[in-house]
């Protein structure tokens, strides 16, 4: 019973990526078919399997609180720094106390970059949309059949081809 249910779920897993699989080499068909020179010279080389492209860190809202909250920091300190150079030559006590906070700001600065680096290693964002690899053949502008290898983004839906980069 176990087996049934383990090989009947396999068939559903696999089916699902063979569909994805299917609309994004169907997908990336139709881009090529009204974005090359000659559609007729068309020739599918090879697809590679679909692979799935994440929102990274650095476009999180919580990536971006921590860069401003960094770059204040950072800020604070060059403005103490300053400070402390003024202070130098009038105040002994003034230039302790500020040392004291440059201190505790290169403190933040430090732990907020920490927190940005673990953030970047640790983060895996929702699906951003899908990546495929394709190798083809097909006219360029001077008639000359040449073979293309080109990476081709589609959108989280699977509708649509978002960008497409021709590696040659």
């Amino acid at each position: 019973m176990i087996k049934n249910i383990l090989l009947i779920a396999s068939c559903i897993l696999m089916a699902s990526c063979v569909s994805k699989q299917h609309k994004a080499e169907k997908l990336v068909k139709n881009y090529l078919n009204t974005h090359l020179n000659d559609p007729a010279s068309y020739d599918a080389v090879s697809f590679g399997d679909i692979d799935t492209v994440f929102k990274r860190y650095a476009e999180t809202k919580q990536y971006d609180s921590l860069k401003a909250a960094n770059i204040t920091a950072k800020e604070r300190v060059d403005k103490i720094k300053d400070t402390l150079m003024n202070l130098i030559t009038t105040s002994k006590m003034a230039y302790m106390e500020a040392l004291k906070r440059q201190m505790k700001y290169e403190a933040d600065t430090g732990t907020l970059s920490k927190a940005i680096r673990s953030n970047e290693l640790l983060f895996k964002g929702p699906v951003k949309g899908w990546v495929i690899a394709h190798s083809y053949h097909a006219k360029n502008a001077s008639g000359a059949i040449v073979l293309h290898n080109a990476q081709f983004r589609l959108d989280s839906d699977l509708t649509a081809v978002v960008s497409a980069q021709d590696g040659k």
